[in-house]
């Protein structure tokens, strides 16, 4: 009773012609690297834009507004600190920033996420 098929494919890539699922090519990068450009520099305007409203606009200044804007500071940090490393790697298929830049970007990614869920 065989489980399994010898000749797994995914997405294009295949055991029998030797491709590695490491490698990808320079338009898959060049689309990834523009559209997850894109949504971070979306994500680092738009939370300024909430930050900036609050902080300028008197009316803006109350309780759940502050509770809205800590959310801003904190989804701005992720987009700032996190998103950036995590893109590179994302586009790369795999590290290339050394350990010690991989350990602090684990640290705040676990921080500032963690931050922005509470």
């Amino acid at each position: 009773m065989e489980m399994y098929n010898s000749t797994f494919s995914y997405s294009g890539f295949t055991k029998e012609n030797n491709t590695n699922f490491s490698e990808v090519t320079l338009s898959y990068q060049i689309i990834t690297s523009l559209f997850i450009g894109t949504m971070i520099l979306c994500s680092i305007i738009g939370n300024a834009c909430v930050i900036a409203a609050i902080a300028l606009e008197r009316s803006l200044q109350n309780v759940a507004n502050y509770l809205i804007g800590s959310l801003a500071v904190t989804d701005l940090m992720v987009s700032v600190l996190v998103l950036p490393m995590a893109a590179l790697y994302q586009v790369l298929n795999k590290w290339t920033l050394g350990q010690v830049t991989c350990d602090i970007f684990i640290s705040l990614d676990v921080l500032c996420c963690t931050s922005s869920i509470l």
